[in-house]
């Protein structure tokens, strides 16, 4: 673990973003008791001291705008078993998984021989949804093992750990896959660079590399602390610029998707969420009358997304998908 400076100076000159050399800019500090209190306040139950072991500070790419997490050290078992405990945790289904599945759809990846590899795997969300690839031609990864298991039993090829480690062990061979996935894992891992460079190294010439990542700042996060989006939990928030600096770096081509995105229903959104939090489920019935109580309000929050999307190459959305095309 990084020792903290104990002036800007100083920790200016160990702090170093993922994705450029030029000195990063501090944005805030991040102490262990206030992420703490933020998990608290998300999930209404005490987590467990251990669940957060230090202090962060969060900074910024002065390159390419990309927030990242400093010390660069993800959550450890105990925060992860038990954030995973609440139901809501984990999604099911993804707005990215329909669109790489339209994609290979749309491309033919119907020849019965062609093997896709999901790395951050879960419990096969994604393979599953992959009905005309034949399970044997599945490969997943992850560090859970109940997860691993779980896709073992659906008749995929699962592996308990990296890519590189994977490879080491001969379960993955190079330029093995035409098509590897990766979703909502990028900014979990403290090497994002290397994450991805091991994944287009198992990807065969021409082979594409799928990964997903939240839009960030989010929506919802102009007026609001998103615990979720910040460390132990989300090490790096991508954006755009980001990830074009990303696909340079690893000489690699990349086109991008984001799924439709209005102001006013992300409006909305943050206008519920300042009203009630994240917690509350509240019928339209209380939003409407939250609505002419405070219309001003949902004006100001609708304002503030047009911004937002203005300021990110009028991308509106909170997740964006990538393309990187192997050479």
């Amino acid at each position: 673990m990084q020792s903290r400076m104990k002036t800007i100076g100083k920790e200016t000159a160990v702090v170093r973003s993922p994705l450029s050399a030029a000195p990063p800019v501090k944005i805030r500090d991040l102490p262990r008791d206030f992420l703490l209190a933020q998990l608290e306040l998300q999930y209404q139950a005490k987590p467990p001291q251990q669940a957060v072991e230090t202090d962060y500070s969060l900074w910024q790419c002065a390159e390419t705008g990309l927030q990242f997490a400093w010390p660069m050290l993800p959550g450890n078992a105990v925060f992860y078993e038990w954030v995973s405990s609440f139901a809501s945790y984990y999604p099911g289904g993804r707005w990215e998984y329909k669109k790489v599945r339209s994609i290979l759809e749309t491309e033919k990846f119907r020849d019965g021989k062609s093997k896709v590899l999901d790395a951050g795997c879960g419990k096969g969300d994604f393979l599953r949804t992959l009905d005309f690839v034949p399970n044997e031609c599945k490969f997943a990864l992850d560090f859970n093992e109940p997860a691993v298991e779980a896709c073992r039993q659906q008749g995929f090829h699962a592996f308990c750990g990296t890519a590189e480690v994977a490879l080491a062990a001969d379960f993955l061979h190079a330029a093995e896959f035409p098509v590897v996935t990766s979703f909502h894992c990028l900014e979990h891992v403290s090497e994002p660079v290397e994450f991805v460079r091991a994944l287009l190294k198992v990807t065969a010439p021409g082979g594409r590399v799928f990964v997903s990542t939240p839009y960030s700042p989010m929506s919802t996060e102009i007026g609001f602390f998103d615990i979720l989006n910040h460390p132990p939990h989300h090490l790096t928030r991508w954006n755009l610029a980001a990830y074009q600096k990303l696909a340079a770096i690893l000489g690699v081509k990349m086109r991008y998707f984001v799924p439709p995105s209005g102001a006013a229903k992300r409006a909305l959104k943050a206008f519920w969420i300042l009203k009630h939090g994240t917690r509350r489920k509240i019928s339209k019935a209380i939003l409407l009358v939250d609505l002419m109580r405070d219309f001003p309000a949902f004006l100001r929050e609708r304002r503030k997304q047009v911004e937002r999307e203005r300021a990110n190459q009028g991308i509106g959305a909170d997740v964006i998908l990538v393309e990187l095309t192997v050479p």
